[in-house]
């Protein structure tokens, strides 16, 4: 058995990513699922770069490219809410579980 901090660094060096089903696009385009993981990853390398790196700037690094891939390719669902539940989840299992409820929510109106 694990402690929680042992649990925790386990999961901070491991990286778990979202397929296709995890993003439920409208598009069997499988460059789309690419871009998006490529966003996620490389945001991911940011949030832990040791710097200290607040959840907006995280946000930041994502859902700007998430738009320039939501226009590359038209109603495939990439800015629906799946796609930002999406997000959440990654980034609450890979990085965490404290910024899920920002990311899902990002943007939204009040």
């Amino acid at each position: 058995m694990q402690s929680i901090t042992e649990k925790e660094k386990s999961l901070w060096d491991t990286v778990a990513m979202p397929q296709a089903s995890d993003w439920q696009l409208l598009s069997d385009n499988p460059s789309v699922l690419i871009e998006l993981n490529t966003v996620l990853i490389n945001a991911l390398h940011f949030a832990k770069s040791g710097t200290d790196v607040t959840f907006g700037e995280v946000a930041e690094q994502i859902f700007p490219a998430l738009a320039v891939i939501d226009k590359k390719y038209p109603d495939s669902g990439v800015t629906d809410s799946e796609g930002y539940l999406t997000v959440a989840r990654f980034f609450a299992i890979n990085y965490s579980p404290a910024i899920y409820d920002f990311l899902r929510y990002y943007g939204a109106e009040p």
